[in-house]
């Protein structure tokens, strides 16, 4: 039961609480979980060769999974006429635990180029909003591990590396430096890790009947 109670940012958070023995355990299996569902690809929109998640499928996530949470906007910033910045706070309560994570994140302004308001501001209210935005996804992702393979957050597990580091003495070459650049850009995640190693099951079978 809480012995201690401590209100902040209109959530209530547990400063003394009795946790399960394996509380670890049931965090590391939920965040796993999460870092390992899929972001639609309805959901993600390409610019300038960057995938961008869209805020409210992350915030649903947010919701499913971390029902009591808050986001708070430290601060706003402007980098001369350039840019805006903000500094947010994400708190959630995970599993009975509180946490937080602080993200930075930036937008450009757009300046006006012509007409009575050139070289003033476009829809500054708008730039705000979407560095806050940014700020917001950032910070899912770190503290929640939401869209971890849009961000390229999600990493193999040991059982997996050691999978691939079994196979490879059978790879050429050039098959063997792609799955490193695959491991090391994140590209080959653990939601994808099955399919991966189905193709190159089957190039080590090909492989070895044009051998025989």
């Amino acid at each position: 039961m809480p012995r201690k109670k401590q209100v902040k940012n209109n959530i209530e958070l547990v400063d003394q609480i009795e946790m399960p023995d394996n509380i670890s355990e049931v965090l590391v299996s939920k965040h796993n979980s999460i870092s390992t569902k899929p972001t639609s690809p309805l959901y993600v929109k390409k610019l300038m060769d960057f995938d961008y998640v869209d805020e409210g499928w992350m915030r649903q996530v947010l919701n499913d999974n971390f029902p009591i949470w808050s986001w708070e906007v430290i601060k706003y910033e402007f980098l001369g006429k350039e840019a805006v910045s903000v500094h947010g706070r994400l708190i959630i309560v995970d599993e009975g635990q509180p946490r937080y994570f602080d993200a930075l994140a930036a937008h450009r302004i757009t300046i006006s180029k012509q007409g009575e308001n050139a070289g003033g501001y476009v829809d500054l209210g708008n730039d705000m909003k979407s560095a806050n935005t940014e700020a917001f996804k950032v910070a899912c992702n770190r503290l929640c591990n939401i869209s971890d393979d849009v961000y390229r957050k999600s990493v193999l597990s040991e059982e997996q590396l050691d999978t691939i580091e079994g196979i490879m003495p059978q790879l050429d070459g050039q098959t063997k430096r792609k799955v490193r650049k695959g491991i090391w850009e994140h590209t080959i995640s653990p939601i994808n890790f099955d399919s991966i190693m189905e193709r190159l099951v089957n190039t080590t079978k090909i492989k070895e009947a044009n051998n025989g």
